[in-house]
């Protein structure tokens, strides 16, 4: 045989073992290279910089986005956290910048102002945007850190709250008017009452509401007889269940005799109507019915059950 001689067997695969491993790791770095090529780029992406340039073009929604990404890649620095929460207040993200201030707050007590200012910022408003999601966590948030700022969200933190009730909402907003001045106070006393009222707590909320009265405070004046209207429906509604027609017609009387405000009055004669057909006085019925009724507008639900009960009671057809 010319040449050098081949291997044979074992020699063979041997000698072609090193070349196929040189292969394989090859082959292995190349992935590896790919891979790191791939994780560097995406460790190079700075998303807080690209935030900073949404923010400053105006695009919030753009600029949370960025700022959200860029609190995914690393922990999330104040600085980053205030940056979070201001976009999310612009963005209208409000429980978003709420839950980025609440974190400022305790990450680092330096910047601890600047947090508390941001959550009152965002209470006041999902106030405004009567967002109640965000409000009870503003309220929640300020409650820990800062519960003398609550006051700062005025009464819109009970109306607010009236819409979308839950355990609790009494202690937030006396705790609120426990930090305000006297005449925030009685404000959100009010407010307060209507909502306890709402609840079935009109014995707990007249006690409020007398005191309030007895001091007279300015600008309360019509919400505290409104307050207490509420209390005297509540009341006379639980006289009508339990059958004492007297005591209910008295109740829901002194509700119309506080004046304030129409609808409340015309749901108590609504009301006396009920009372009085319940007790057999067909002729006073039909009179507190239409008490309800005129100059009422036709929208409102009140005026319309007042329509169908006289109806009811006359035995006119609908159509008529």
């Amino acid at each position: 045989m010319n040449g050098a001689a081949q291997p044979h067997g074992r020699t063979a695969a041997r000698a072609r073992g090193p070349l196929r491993r040189g292969r394989h790791y090859r082959a292995a770095v190349r992935l590896c290279v790919c891979a790191a090529l791939v994780v560097s780029c995406r460790a190079g992406t700075d998303h807080e910089r690209m935030g900073d340039r949404r923010y400053a073009e105006g695009a919030w929604l753009d600029a949370l986005a960025e700022y959200r990404l860029a609190a995914r890649q690393r922990r999330a620095t104040p600085v980053l956290q205030t940056k979070l929460g201001l976009a999310a207040l612009r963005a209208g993200a409000l429980g978003e910048a709420v839950e980025a201030y609440r974190a400022l707050a305790e990450q680092d007590p330096i910047t601890r102002n600047e947090a508390v200012e941001g959550l009152v910022r965002a209470g006041r408003l999902a106030t405004a945007a009567r967002d109640v999601r965000a409000l009870r966590l503003a309220v929640r948030a300020l409650r820990e850190v800062a519960p003398q700022r609550l006051g700062e969200l005025g009464v819109g933190l009970a109306l607010s709250l009236e819409q979308e009730r839950a355990p609790g909402d009494e202690e937030l907003i006396l705790t609120a008017a426990a930090h305000a001045g006297r005449s925030g106070a009685d404000s959100l006393l009010v407010a307060w009452a209507e909502v306890a009222v709402r609840s079935g707590r009109c014995d707990v909320a007249a006690r409020g509401l007398e005191a309030v009265a007895r001091r007279g405070a300015a600008g309360t004046g019509r919400g505290v007889r409104g307050a207490l209207a509420l209390c005297r429906i509540e009341e006379g509604r639980s006289a009508l269940g339990d059958g004492r027609l007297v005591d209910a017609e008295a109740a829901f009387a002194a509700a119309i005799a506080n004046g304030t405000p129409d609808s409340t009055a015309r749901l108590a004669w609504l009301l006396i109507g009920d009372t009085r057909w319940a007790g057999g006085d067909s002729a006073g019925a039909a009179e507190a019915y239409e008490s309800a009724i005129a100059g009422g507008d036709e929208a409102s639900a009140t005026v319309r059950r007042a329509e169908e009960q006289l109806r009811r009671l006359l035995g006119t057809p609908p159509d008529s």
